[in-house]
């Protein structure tokens, strides 16, 4: 098969931004993002732990179902992923769940997207962000999610000696954005306690692309983490539910700090010798 030829840059090498630079303005993006999330708690930037997550698995894709009024088109929850921190000393992990709608395009989508997560486990309660809220995402807005995209977040949650908790991997396998077409606005509907729901308002007509809505929630359990997703498209003309499942084998081992710390002791070290290759190769 025959590769496609790259056009080469047409402006001189002397004015071309330096590879060096581009580093570090990713490392400073990244730094600022977790230094504004803590600015917004009243927490200085070095008042959260990083944690990882130390166990992980797939969720079964779901069933393909036809899209009401489509004849082709389905709707099926793909690309779905449970994963979990370790236990802090009271006996808690964080883990988050995550899945994705997928409609055909031609999918007649006018409508309401209802999606729900639901943690099976007695001991599970929904995790809070640093500013008290809860950790579903995409956010709620009515002005819509278009361009919206997926960042590191910081939860209440005990650990280092910190009452903070900054999950950077939480964005590791999302997608760029949280949606792949205009016109998409969320809601959340009325709380329901040990279940999460986001509410999709889809635009009118058919789907000119493939529609993929990623979404994601955070929990925090004493149990071996465990959820159930469902999610009904609703139109004039008619209804289609997509559901799956997905778990954890067992609790996870309790969180080695001494290990964390020397991994962010490594990951500053690995930054300031990007910083200082970059300085060297302007």
């Amino acid at each position: 098969m025959k590769r496609p030829s790259l056009k080469r840059s047409q402006v001189p090498s002397d004015e071309r931004i330096p590879r060096g630079a581009i580093v570090v303005v990713a490392i400073g993006l990244l730094a600022t993002l977790a230094a504004a999330l803590l600015s917004q708690t009243g927490y200085g930037s070095g008042e959260a732990a990083h944690l990882e997550f130390v166990q992980k698995a797939k969720i079964p894709d779901s069933e393909k179902v036809a899209v009401p009024g489509s004849k082709k088109a389905k709707i099926q929850l793909v690309d779905g992923t449970i994963k979990a921190t370790g236990t802090n000393v009271a006996g808690y992990s964080l883990f988050r769940v995550r899945s994705t709608v997928k409609i055909d395009q031609g999918g007649r989508i006018g409508g309401e997207l209802l999606c729900s997560i639901h943690a099976s486990r007695i001991g599970t309660l929904i995790a809070q962000s640093s500013g008290g809220l809860r950790m579903l995402y995409p956010r709620s807005s009515k002005a819509g999610i278009s361009g919206l995209k997926p960042e590191p977040v910081v939860a209440k949650f005990a650990s280092h000696g910190l009452q903070l908790a900054l999950l950077e991997e939480v964005t590791e396998d999302m997608p760029e954005y949280f949606t792949t077409i205009q016109g998409v606005k969320v809601g959340w509907p009325e709380y329901e306690e040990g279940t999460e729901h986001i509410l999709y308002y889809l635009p009118h007509g058919k789907a000119k692309t493939t529609v993929e809505l990623p979404f994601y929630t955070i929990w925090k359990s004493t149990k071996a983490p465990a959820a159930e997703i469902s999610c009904t498209l609703t139109t004039k003309l008619g209804k289609a539910t997509v559901e799956t499942e997905g778990s954890l084998p067992h609790v996870s081992p309790p969180i080695d700090e001494e290990a964390e710390e020397i991994k962010q002791e490594e990951r500053e070290e690995a930054d300031e010798t990007a910083e200082e290759e970059a300085e060297e190769g302007e």
